[in-house]
């Protein structure tokens, strides 16, 4: 990847990051969030890169799930066994390491590192779904 488009992102994903610290409400804080998939295919669009396509899909499930768990009838948010909180302090933790993975050299930043990265961003995805914070209640998954 180009490095001006590396820098990019890491601007732009250290500026979602701030703005997610300092939000006070969950929406809020995942509208933020978006950014992350938001640049990514920006990018994508300008060069194709493969890392770039599983940050995008991640991050946008992600966002997807919780904007529907948040929106749907009946209040499924309050419904699920799951400290909000946590889930995202948690989600702003990760998107400040994709932040910092962004912010460092190329050659600095390993793949093992990004798909670390995203496996995080994945767990959180899961303790959202039904059978995830079943799991995370009985403390199979932690997050």
């Amino acid at each position: 990847m180009r490095e001006e488009y590396r820098q990019r992102l890491a601007q732009e994903y250290r500026y979602a990051v701030t703005k997610m610290q300092g939000a006070q409400q969950p929406l809020q804080k995942l509208f933020y969030f978006s950014v992350l998939f938001g640049d990514a295919q920006r990018v994508i669009n300008w060069e194709w890169n493969t890392d770039l396509a599983l940050i995008h899909m991640i991050t946008q499930q992600i966002h997807t799930q919780m904007n529907v768990t948040f929106q749907a009838p009946g209040g499924l948010a309050q419904t699920l066994p799951i400290d909000w909180k946590t889930v995202f302090d948690k989600l702003t933790q990760v998107a400040s390491d994709l932040a910092t993975y962004f912010e460092k050299a190329e050659n600095e930043g390993s793949k093992e590192e990004l798909h670390q990265i995203l496996g995080h961003f994945a767990e959180i995805a899961y303790a959202i779904s039904g059978n995830g914070s079943y799991l995370h209640e009985k403390g199979f998954l932690k997050l």
